[in-house]
């Protein structure tokens, strides 16, 4: 599920600094984790995406992403190998291929968003099995709609008119991965977990990421890493 777009949220240094952060086996906090690694010669951008990668690496060694994380049937998708960097960035969902709704089925919809935004096709397919087990009909508790689970706010915003329709949804839910991944500048962890938890959530407060959240990305990696498993072993 993904919660509504704030493209002005960007990385506040002031709010990273309150925010207490443990460790087991000693007393560092986020902050002086913070000043420690602080390098003025380097983009903030940069040493924040760093040190948010490593909030929840640490996270989910303490076993936080541990529960449920199963290996998962996977579903029939083909699997693809992964692609280069986008080809073209944010073409409005309206320009999906004309005759893309005629096609059956869920995969030529995850090849066109994957070629259109450069994601690759084995992660937009192990978020769609996270996020709604491939139903183009789900809802979820909160009102997340369809195979991706986009909120009704942030998929109007990403020009999906239809939530419910498979190449609406899918295209809208990989063009924010694909924002998502530029803004954590390819961390595709970083990525997930905003996909799940929002951006402002995770930029303000890492450390106190739900293990919804945790459980979340564990079981997206899982998948995702399965298939390339899967594609290794074949080559």
């Amino acid at each position: 599920m993904i919660g509504k777009i704030d493209p002005k949220s960007g990385l506040n240094l002031k709010d990273l600094l309150q925010v207490p952060f443990s460790r087991t086996g000693n007393s560092s906090n986020f902050q002086s984790l913070l000043e420690e690694k602080l390098d003025l010669s380097k983009p903030l951008e940069l040493i924040a995406i760093r040190l948010l990668n490593q909030t929840i690496d640490a996270l989910l060694s303490m076993g936080g992403g541990s529960e449920g994380t199963e290996r998962f049937i996977l579903p029939s998708f083909p699997f693809d190998p992964p692609l280069k960097p986008p080809m073209a960035v944010n073409p409005p969902v309206s320009g999906v291929s004309n005759n893309l709704q005629e096609k059956r089925g869920i995969d030529p919809i995850i090849e066109e968003a994957s070629r259109t935004y450069g994601v690759e096709p084995g992660l937009i397919r192990a978020v769609i099995q996270v996020e709604s087990g491939g139903n183009p009909l789900a809802v979820s508790p909160a009102g997340a709609q369809g195979l991706m689970q986009l909120m009704p706010a942030t998929g109007t915003e990403l020009g999906a008119r239809n939530p419910f329709d498979p190449a609406q949804n899918v295209m809208a839910g990989t063009r924010y991965l694909r924002q998502l991944l530029d803004r954590y500048r390819g961390n595709v962890r970083l990525a997930l977990a905003a996909y799940n938890w929002g951006m402002g959530n995770l930029e303000r407060r890492p450390d106190a990421m739900p293990k919804e959240t945790q459980r979340y990305i564990a079981k997206v990696e899982n998948i995702y890493n399965s298939r390339r498993e899967i594609l290794q072993t074949a080559v």
